[in-house]
């Protein structure tokens, strides 16, 4: 009997595991529009965002609502069924009836909500905008702003970038006008979309245009503006960084205010971007007052600027950019020499991570948004390798990104790291790439990874394989391991600040 019940055990756990592997690998897939019934082309995002910007029937709504609060239990549930069925949502019009709702009504209003939620918005959305993204498809650009005009406000994240980038995509010179309109829009995600679409098309023209902007309630449109005046090295970008210092937001948008400041002026007031708001006060208004007594007549450094965009963090000579790490963390004792050759080597303008010897490197240097570029080739079956981001203080851990064999692309959560898979979902150990393996066996693979205010994308040869989110954004290191099963070896190890 003891052995009947471990055979039906076994072959219970072997069923569950069946069923749960397409769940787990559908949780890690970059999200399409096939995923919410439209076809992955034009067609699906110009059927979507019709449906976006057609008006809901108000009278339609008004009757729905009323019907939920009937004293037939049967039409209640139509009602509610039908609302919840509406492929895209008022909500805005629900939470209004929820404020005076009986506790039955609120109690299926708030269903329904919670049935039409904001992450699934933000999914179509991000969906629409990636397919815009890929097919680069032109013309688009009012449509897109209209499907999100009147609705909701998100706070910057995801959405935000990728449908600023679906703006820059498929606006042309003749959305000029319409993206100076939008600039005093209602919708932050909309004036940022339209400053940074309006620099993508007229580069320095639009610096009048979004002058405006500079000055702008959200502090993360307020940066964009004042970064592009800092590119074209004009000096109206210096006093909104310094009052980006006291913004409560965001840290990073403090740490690269006071990063530019620096390098401008050249002046110090003892600033900490992750100190309190009682703490910044003071310093900060020191920036603000030595802004308004020099500003007119400082020579400012903006070439400093231009030469701290591009790092190299490995010269094909020596390794002087990195510090030797144990495995996940922890400095190694005894100098440096010697886990250099143990574990790792350079020759022929290349780094190795050699076989039989496990450990990692990390940068001196922390960044905070960035884009890394590298090549590597697993030269044995069993090579094992990957690239650490995210990585501080060693016991806080880092997202890794695996380079091994037919996986490259795969994320792991090392130590104690906080990271939010691109389904939103927090990641527990491992989330798959979005699609097979695109990596050549043997031979020199490209990696590309950009981090913005957290949020990570990772590309192998081209093609996106991964997306995650670190929520606790401020400046990190990078890290290189190796696993000592197989020979691995990188080179063109660049990176540009953005």
């Amino acid at each position: 009997m003891p052995n009947l019940i471990s055979l039906f055990r076994l072959k219970l756990i072997c069923w569950l595991t069946f069923l749960l592997i397409p769940i787990c690998i559908s949780f890690s897939k970059n999200k399409r529009l096939s995923e919410y019934g439209y076809s992955d082309d034009r067609n699906g995002a110009l059927s979507l965002l019709r449906l976006l910007n057609q008006k809901q029937d108000p009278k339609l709504l008004a009757e729905y609502l009323s019907e939920l609060d009937s004293n037939d239990f049967s039409k209640r549930e139509i009602a509610t069924r039908n609302l919840s069925r509406l492929p895209v949502i008022d909500r805005l019009f629900l939470k209004e009836a929820l404020k005076n709702s009986t506790p039955e009504v609120g109690f299926r209003i708030r269903s329904i909500l919670k049935q039409n939620n904001k992450e699934r918005f933000d999914g179509m959305i991000r969906a629409m905008s990636y397919e815009i993204i890929r097919g680069k498809h032109g013309g688009l650009l009012s449509d897109l702003f209209s499907s999100v005009e009147d609705r909701e406000q998100y706070s910057m994240g995801g959405m935000w970038r990728s449908f600023a980038e679906a703006s820059e995509v498929t606006a042309n010179e003749k959305d000029v006008e319409l993206l100076k309109r939008k600039l005093i829009s209602e919708n932050d995600m909309i004036r940022y979309s339209s400053v940074k679409t309006l620099l993508s098309i007229l580069g320095e023209e639009s610096l009048p245009f979004i002058a405006t902007n500079i000055t702008d309630q959200n502090p993360h449109i307020k940066w964009e503006c004042s970064n592009a005046f800092m590119k074209f090295q004009r000096t109206e970008c210096l006093m909104p960084f310094a009052e980006l210092l006291m913004c409560d937001e965001d840290f990073g948008l403090r740490w690269r205010s006071l990063e530019s400041l620096r390098k401008i002026t050249g002046q110090e007031f003892g600033y900490y971007a992750a100190g309190n708001a009682e703490e910044r006060a003071v310093p900060a208004t020191k920036w603000s007052d030595w802004l308004q007594k020099n500003a007119a007549s400082t020579q400012f450094n903006f070439d400093n600027l231009v030469n701290d965009d591009a790092i190299v963090l490995f010269s094909g000579n020596d390794l002087n950019e990195w510090e030797f790490r144990n495995l996940g963390g922890g400095l190694l004792a005894g100098g440096r020499d010697k886990p250099k050759e143990e574990t790792w080597d350079v020759e022929n303008q290349t780094l190795i991570a050699k076989k039989g010897f496990r450990g990692e490197i990390i940068t001196k240097r922390s960044f905070l948004n960035y884009e890394l570029s590298l090549e590597y080739k697993l030269l044995e079956l069993t090579s094992d390798s990957g690239i650490g981001i995210f990585a501080a203080d060693p016991e806080k851990g880092y997202l890794e990104i695996q380079l091994y064999n037919q996986t490259s692309g795969d994320l792991y959560k090392i130590g104690a790291a906080q990271i939010v898979t691109d389904d939103g979902n927090p990641l527990s150990f491992r989330s798959s790439k979005f699609k097979g393996t695109n990596e050549v066996k043997a031979e020199w693979n490209k990696m590309e990874i950009r981090v913005s205010d957290g949020q990570s994308e990772i590309k192998i040869n081209g093609e996106v394989q991964n997306r995650a989110l670190c929520k606790d954004v401020k400046p990190s290191k990078i890290v290189l391991r190796n696993e000592g099963t197989g020979k691995v070896e990188f080179r063109n190890l660049l990176l540009k600040k953005l």
